[in-house]
């Protein structure tokens, strides 16, 4: 078995006798027999425990790796997390949230202790049953080929790989392995527990297969692999896709391209959602196909400005040409769009620079130089800049949001006054900003709709000698 586990180091893990590895220890047989195969095989260890403080035995269960560990001249590092109140906090289930931590614990120390990777004990028996739980779930090809040896990048780091060295090897081939070298691993009682899925998959639905077929573990197994070689396929189709429909990604949210979207073939539409998710929720599995179907049917329908919840809060939003996918943490998504609070209006000094909501500014300056008023009034296509002459308009202007009734004389109209809600609404100015959406006003007159229409009242003549020049932006935050 050491030969055996040495070679898939080597050929599958891709990861050097002499590198540095972070081993989860839980105490059970698997984690066990993987550190003491590890350590055999001489690679320099590190062995880290999770407590996640569910079972009255925790405590006692850590020591026992410590120990485990220390008789090896193996480092030892604790963690313990609240997994209770992280199920509590992201509504997912207490499985999810255990598995979340003990690999956010597990990347955390690779930073601090400077591994090449992270070792974890899953076995053949592990895979068969993460393959049945995506099935349950509704999962396409990436959740139905399983786990791989060597996962990079994946949901915790882009640099350190995820390693499965025994992920071959059976249960059966472990307990031996435990019982020939005196291992004395724990006996973690959960495990019995059927009110957790995996559990059920291992005690009820297994055996109810096997009955059915008696190879049913190895079918499976072997269905795994040979998907492996289809989904790698599927995967460049995948990746080519999401550069194409990708606008911009951020902190809590990704921008897409909608009709862009809605071209593609479904299968990959799912895809792609199911990748954005990830995006914002590493690790999470707990994303079935309702919820895809769901999301997907909202953004290929014809309701413009839809939204949708999808799951721990994730939601799905369209505008105008685009789709959004945020948390309820996306910040930049919320600070897209200029804004002045309701009801304010803020007086327009010359020369000024007039900070607005979401880290916006208004830069208003004087330009007394007819060339210069004529050479780029007439050149500026920056519908966020604005040259105006208000040699016949009553000072001061306003900044203030939109009201009741506004309208506005829009160049190249004879006149013509279009009302502010259709203009912006015509122009398909997303519904979260219209009602915040600064305008620049003299009096009742509109003068301005930044990123759209300039006034006719305020139109550079050849004749202008005095103007002013308006430059809306979003300051840079760090």
């Amino acid at each position: 078995m050491l030969e055996k586990v040495f070679i898939i180091l080597q050929q599958q893990c891709k990861i050097d006798a002499k590198n540095l590895l972070l081993v989860g220890v839980s105490g059970g047989p698997d984690s066990l027999c993987l550190l003491n195969i590890l350590h055999q095989a001489g690679y320099p260890l590190i062995a880290l425990h999770v407590n996640h403080g569910l079972r009255p035995e925790a405590d006692a269960e850590a020591q026992l790796v410590e120990h485990f560990a220390a008789n090896l001249g193996v480092k030892f590092i604790l963690c313990k997390v609240d997994v209770k109140a992280y199920s509590r906090d992201h509504s997912v289930s207490i499985e999810e949230a255990a598995r979340i931590l003990r690999y956010q614990s597990l990347f955390e120390q690779t930073k601090k202790n400077k591994v090449r990777a992270v070792v974890v004990g899953h076995t053949a028996d592990d895979q068969v049953e993460t393959i049945l739980m995506h099935l349950l779930r509704g999962s396409g090809l990436s959740g139905l080929q399983g786990m791989d040896y060597r996962t990079l990048p994946n949901p915790w780091s882009k640099q350190i790989p995820l390693l499965r060295p025994l992920l071959s090897t059976w249960r059966a081939e472990i307990q031996q392995y435990v019982n020939e070298n005196s291992l004395n691993p724990v006996s973690d009682r959960s495990n019995l527990d059927v009110s957790f899925l995996r559990n059920r998959i291992r005690h009820e639905l297994l055996p109810l297969l096997e009955s059915y077929n008696p190879s049913i573990r190895d079918t499976i197994f072997r269905m795994g692999e040979s998907l492996k070689d289809d989904y790698s396929v599927l995967q460049e189709i995948i990746d080519t896709a999401w550069r194409s429909i990708l606008v911009q990604q951020g902190k809590g949210f990704l921008k897409f391209r909608l009709a862009m979207l809605c071209d593609l073939p479904l299968s990959v539409q799912r895809y792609i959602l199911r990748k954005a998710m990830a995006y914002h929720l590493p690790g999470l599995r707990d994303v079935g196909f309702d919820c895809i179907e769901r999301g997907i049917k909202m953004l290929v329908g014809d309701i413009p400005g839809s939204q949708t919840d999808l799951i721990s809060g994730l939601y799905l939003r369209k505008e105008g040409e685009y789709f959004w996918l945020v948390t309820n943490k996306g910040d930049v998504y919320s600070r897209e769009f200029p804004s002045i609070t309701p009801g304010e209006e803020l007086r327009l000094v010359i020369p000024s620079t007039l900070d607005m909501n979401n880290g916006w500014q208004l830069k208003v300056e004087e330009i007394l130089d007819r060339k210069v008023i004529n050479k780029h009034s007439l050149a500026d296509s920056d519908q966020f800049q604005a040259w105006m002459d208000v040699g016949g308009i009553n000072l001061p202007l306003i900044a203030r949001p939109r009201r009741p009734g506004d309208r506005i004389r829009s160049l190249g109209l004879n006149g013509h006054a279009t009302k502010i809600s259709d203009l912006m609404i015509n122009l398909k100015l997303p519904r979260r900003a219209r009602s915040a959406w600064p305008l620049i006003c003299a009096g009742e007159e509109v003068l301005w709709v930044p990123g759209y229409r300039l006034s006719q009242l305020v139109r550079i003549t050849p004749d202008t000698a005095r103007a002013l020049h308006l430059t809306l932006l979003q300051r840079q935050i760090s």
